[in-house]
């Protein structure tokens, strides 16, 4: 269901909707595995990472006219410039020769997908496509794509995408990879994608094999700069580790003291600001953040590879977190209520159940700085009765009237039969709660 189609129903109401919600999302659920470290961003199946809630932030960065001269010049290239206005550490890749031309396609019943571009290095990659669309009155959209390498062995990766479908005859969007610590790009691609028309996954994915160029990064190495500074705010502590700096992306490792009373989820425009006043930062493609064992995240920002600052600062406006005793959220079976919340300003709108499906629709009333940052509140249900749920779909959406209130809605499909539960519970994967104060440190 979209965000502007949502609508709070009353508890027990079964929407008109479920049958499209169950359709459309116990095919992704049967395909992916839930990530147990509560990332708000991805899911993780044994060789697929695919993107839950997509939000796309676009910000007013513009590319400088030598850049975007630079890459429009180059055969085959003008059509990526718009993907690479969001991102400067992108731009710098592409004026250094990173983007390849492949021109690979695969055509089915009307629709065609054309891998155009490749921009990749040892840590991630980036297709940029190009989806024809000749069934009239059709919406179409990407479901999902899988990589195999020459044997026939699904490679492994991380991959999120943005946009929805559309009726618009030729569609233009990037889907980004994420590269596992232990694997590489392999020499021989073949590409499986998924299409959905009128929001039905098409049982017969489009076949398309490319080669990437791997010598074209080979040469750019890792930098790393090490850091090892230990931060406290408002009585938490952690470790920034160190900065990995890859031709896409900057890499911040930061280690949380296992002794902290509050979980921390996220971090307000996490950034690396040089001697000159100029950020790098995320701007809302592509993945955020992932896990780096017991107690770490890896955050993701602009690449600063070819830019080289005489001094660097790590800093951040702000730290969401809560007392990790106030991290569970449960939910009376029966009467439909909260019973245990970190406060007043989560409510629960609506609980349906039917057979094995559960879904949930709640508001929560944000600070003026969350106004336009939707979150995940969390993917990992339970009840009293020890029943396992996978989760099969979420969506969110502002209040028309008061963009202090946030609508969320979640929907779990229960994958054992213990009995009838009394009470659901789930863990909060964010929340908007933050420390007093923020930091900035020199890491270089």
């Amino acid at each position: 269901m979209r965000d502007n189609e949502k609508k709070n129903a009353s508890p027990f109401i079964v929407p008109a909707e479920i049958d499209q919600y169950i359709r459309r999302g116990m095919e992704q659920a049967k395909e992916l595995r839930q990530n147990r470290s509560r990332n708000r961003w991805i899911r993780v199946g044994s060789s697929l990472v695919a993107c839950l809630f997509i939000f796309v932030f676009i910000f007013s960065v513009r590319l400088s006219p030598a850049v975007a001269a630079y890459v429009s010049s180059i055969p085959g290239m003008e059509k990526i410039v718009d993907f690479l206005r969001d991102d400067k550490g992108l731009q710098k890749a592409a004026e250094h020769n990173l983007v390849q031309n492949i021109g690979a396609s695969g055509s089915l019943d009307g629709v065609t997908f054309t891998i155009d571009q490749v921009l990749a290095d040892e840590k991630r990659m980036l297709l940029f496509y190009t989806l024809k669309n000749d069934l009239p009155d059709k919406e179409v959209a990407l479901h999902k794509i899988e990589l195999f390498d020459q044997s026939g062995k699904e490679w492994e990766h991380g991959v999120s995408w943005s946009g929805m479908g559309s009726e618009d005859p030729v569609i233009r969007n990037r889907i980004d990879i994420i590269i596992n610590e232990a694997t590489e790009i392999p020499d021989f691609m073949a590409a499986k994608v998924s299409l959905e028309i009128d929001h039905i996954k098409q049982d017969n994915p489009l076949s398309i094999d490319f080669v990437v160029d791997k010598s074209k990064y080979k040469t750019f190495e890792k930098k790393v700069y090490p850091v090892t500074k230990e931060v406290t705010v408002d009585g938490q502590r952690f470790t920034i580790e160190q900065i990995a700096v890859f031709p896409t992306q900057t890499e911040v490792s930061i280690r949380f003291d296992p002794a902290n009373k509050k979980h921390v989820f996220d971090f307000d425009k996490l950034r690396l600001e040089d001697e000159k006043g100029q950020t790098f930062a995320f701007w809302g493609n592509g993945v955020p953040v992932r896990d780096n064992g017991e107690n770490g995240k890896i955050y993701h920002l602009e690449s600063i590879y070819f830019v080289e600052p005489e001094k660097l600062y790590l800093k951040t406006d702000g730290i969401r977190a809560l007392d990790k005793d106030q991290l569970q959220i449960v939910i009376d079976a029966k009467t439909g209520t909260l019973t245990k919340v970190p406060n007043d300003r989560l409510k629960l709108t609506a609980l349906r159940q039917v057979d094995d499906v559960v879904g949930m629709d709640f508001s929560l009333k944000v600070p003026p700085q969350d106004n336009h940052s939707h979150i995940s509140l969390g993917y990992n249900m339970t009840d009293d009765l020890g029943n396992e749920y996978e989760y099969v779909q979420g969506s969110s959406s502002s209040a028309t009237k008061d963009e202090s209130i946030q609508n969320y809605s979640m929907l779990f499909k229960r994958k054992t039969n213990k009995g009838t539960p009394t009470s659901y519970s789930f863990l909060l994967s964010s929340y908007p709660e933050r420390l007093q104060g923020t930091f900035s440190i020199e890491v270089k």
